[in-house]
């Protein structure tokens, strides 16, 4: 009934908004903080100004700063690109970004993301500033609904000292659609219907959503989507078995000012999930299979305050309060059995940020911390799961300070350390308790007004998850958990040497350039991996090795004019036991993405395309089969009809174009073959 629906509500609106294959002209990016840096000028003509504007961040450091001019490894994935590539999961998102890539296999409930080789609990992923701390072995972590996404910020390296706990590899931040993102200049109250489809596995996904402006200092946004696919059919027309899905997320957002200089901002969010798939999704589908009914229930709820005085340098705080319960239910279609796994995080975070001018230069120092808990369930027809996901608590506390020193113009200085303290508590009585320091600094100069070296030195360190500590119990066949209560946690000392490009009026009036490459090494102390011995009589644990090294290389490259637009960005990325000299599993292969289009201004149409090349990966652990590479070229298209029907936008597009054979990172089974994409949404 759902999908007849589905189906009749998306021919109605296929037919009444007379969908056609086009895209709108490119708007300017983003900012994470609603802080716009723009190379125009109010007072020049619009002929000799460039087009773009530079997205901020605070994830390198709670003080606004244009992406660009950071002296980090930053990529974003702003609101353009997600209109223009439709993405139905994360693989999606992440496709051309260097250094990064999805762990997991095409299955989006399985999908995790690795950043500079580094997965699961080694990279802290955020949604609107908490914390999604679910892992659970080979069933994924991560619930999207890419519709209410309007910035996604990938931070690739060491970020522990502004981040905390498991941010060895780096961070992922999602940040949701607000009232003013989707409100007009001058309105004050506005609603959206978008609807799409995708052939490869005729999925139908609907999104609505209502928003206003109550007063002068408040917005509110509501939003909910329904996303209903069939099993994906691969290149050799091959229908892959449980790979269907069906999510329902609904979205609340609301914000109110207080005074001129206060706000204070709420989110809610409900992600429920159906389907039927293998109880380790990230696999095949063989003879022995066990196959569940699941079903995903997420509610993230975040409460923040903002405020800064007028009158006084010395404040620009902000607090955040956040939870997130994440619930798994899986039943066996072949015999009555129920698991339960269930992770509630509960956490505070909070800064601020006072500014003094010595002399010429101006210093920022900024204090700040976190707490959060972790309590985590598990439940087999009621009784507990040591073996599989134990009872367990973990308690996280971290203060830090950070300063950033403009001495003059060209040069600043950032300088920060961080105390964490954790304690991890299980049902078995193996408690644990640890602390560390994370302190980070850097140096940039600007040489010249288009060129600005930087070095960089961070350290982070990860706690180990309370799976891996105490785990006990069967883990496949009659193969046993062995706990390990003394891992230690895990320590990262990376060097970075990088150069940050940025030009306008390059080649014409209106054209910019912008670029970010660098080179890393990240040595890993204590590295956590787990080992299988004896095969399906054998145990299953996990240890410590004495030290790993990730090292690389990584570019970023986008050029505009505002009529041509094009892109490059490549990684290569080497890991190895720094001991024996073996090499480090989830390393991908070396790594370039080429983006290209045009847009014809008239008529409102952006026509392109990006191809994404990945190596053969033969320096895989011993023992360990090769991965082979691959090229995948994607085809898009966008219109913004609002000329002709007011508030219509039309995006199309085609994915796999040439219908490749291939799988991704350490995928098991084979990505989608060519994919036809479109969707349409109408502004009232």
């Amino acid at each position: 009934m759902v999908r007849t629906t589905s189906v009749r509500l998306l021919l109605a609106t296929v037919s009444t908004l007379a969908l056609s294959v086009a895209a709108h002209a490119q708007e300017p990016t983003s900012a994470v903080a609603t802080n716009i840096q723009t190379t125009d000028s109010q007072t020049a003509p619009a002929a000799e100004t460039a087009v773009v504007l530079d997205t901020i961040t605070v994830t390198a450091s709670k003080v606004e700063t244009s992406v660009i001019d950071a002296p980090a490894s930053i990529s974003i994935v702003d609101d353009d690109e997600l209109d223009r590539y439709q993405p139905q999961n994360l693989g999606d998102i992440l496709r051309s970004l260097p250094g990064v890539e999805t762990s997991g296999g095409p299955r989006a409930t399985a999908q995790m993301p690795s950043i500079r080789g580094l997965t699961d609990d080694r990279v802290v992923i955020r949604l609107d500033g908490a914390r999604a701390n679910f892992r659970s072995g080979h069933k994924g972590g991560l619930f999207l609904d890419p519709e209410t996404l309007k910035l996604v910020e990938v931070f690739r390296g060491p970020a522990s000292t502004m981040q905390g706990t498991g941010a060895l590899g780096g961070v992922l931040a999602f940040e949701t659609v607000t009232a003013d993102d989707m409100l007009e200049d001058g309105e004050r109250v506005g609603a959206r219907v978008k609807t799409g489809y995708a052939s490869v596995d005729s999925a139908l996904t609907l999104n609505s959503m209502a928003y206003a402006k109550p007063t002068e200092g408040s917005d509110v946004l509501v939003s909910l989507s329904h996303m209903n696919s069939g099993n994906y059919e691969t290149s050799d027309g091959f229908k892959e078995e449980y790979t269907d899905d069906n999510y329902i997320n609904g979205l609340f957002k609301g914000a109110v000012d207080v005074g001129d200089t206060g706000n204070i901002h709420l989110m809610l969010q409900r992600y429920a999930d159906h389907h039927i798939l293998p109880t380790s999704p990230d696999s095949a589908v063989g003879s022995t299979t066990v196959i569940v009914k699941r079903k995903t229930r997420q509610t993230t709820g975040v409460l923040g305050f903002d405020y800064y005085s007028d009158s006084s340098d010395l404040i620009d705080a902000n607090v955040n309060v956040y939870g997130m319960n994440t619930n798994i239910y899986e039943s066996r279609l072949s015999q009555t059995r129920l698991d339960e796994r269930d992770l509630v995080t509960l956490g505070a975070e909070g800064s601020n940020t006072a500014r003094f001018e010595l002399g010429s230069s101006d210093l920022a120092v900024t204090l700040g911390g976190e707490v959060f808990q972790d309590t985590q369930e598990g439940r087999r027809d009621g009784a507990p799961t040591p073996g599989l996901y134990p009872d367990a608590d973990m308690l996280i506390s971290g203060f830090y300070i950070d300063n950033q020193l403009d001495v003059t113009d060209a040069l600043q200085l950032t300088a920060g350390i961080r105390y964490d303290s954790f304690d991890l508590s299980s049902a078995s009585g193996n408690d644990r308790t640890d602390d560390a320091l994370s302190p980070r600094f850097s140096a940039s100069y600007r040489l010249t007004s288009w060129m600005q070296p930087y070095v960089s030195y961070a350290e982070a360190f990860n706690a180990p998850s309370l799976t891996q500590l105490y785990n006990d119990g069967i883990h496949f066949g009659n193969n046993r958990f062995v706990p390990n209560p003394n891992l230690d946690a895990e320590k990262a000392k990376t060097w970075e040497f990088g150069t940050n490009f940025k030009a306008d009026q390059l080649f014409t009036s209106r054209d910019s350039l912008r670029a970010k490459v660098a080179v890393f090494r990240n040595e890993i102390t204590d590295y956590i991996e787990q080992s299988v011995t004896g095969g399906f009589t054998g145990t299953t644990t996990s240890s410590n090795l004495p030290e790993a090294e990730i090292k690389g290389f990584e570019a970023d490259v986008n050029y505009d004019t505002g009529i041509v637009f094009a892109g490059a960005a490549a990684s290569i990325l080497r890991g190895e036991n720094s001991q024996t000299g073996e090499n480090l599993s989830n390393i991908q292969g070396d790594k370039l993405s080429l983006l290209g289009g045009y847009r014809l201004m008239d008529y409102g149409l952006e026509l392109g395309g990006r191809a994404t090349m990945v190596a053969k990966q033969d320096r895989m652990p011993d023992g360990t089969a090769d991965r082979g590479g691959y090229t995948r070229l994607d085809l898009f298209a966008r219109w913004d009809a609002s000329n002709y029907v007011d508030g219509l936008q039309v995006n199309a597009g085609i994915d796999n174009l040439l219908d490749q054979t291939y799988r991704t990172s350490d995928a098991i089974i084979y990505e989608p073959g060519r994919n036809f994409k479109i969707s349409a949404s109408m502004k009232f």
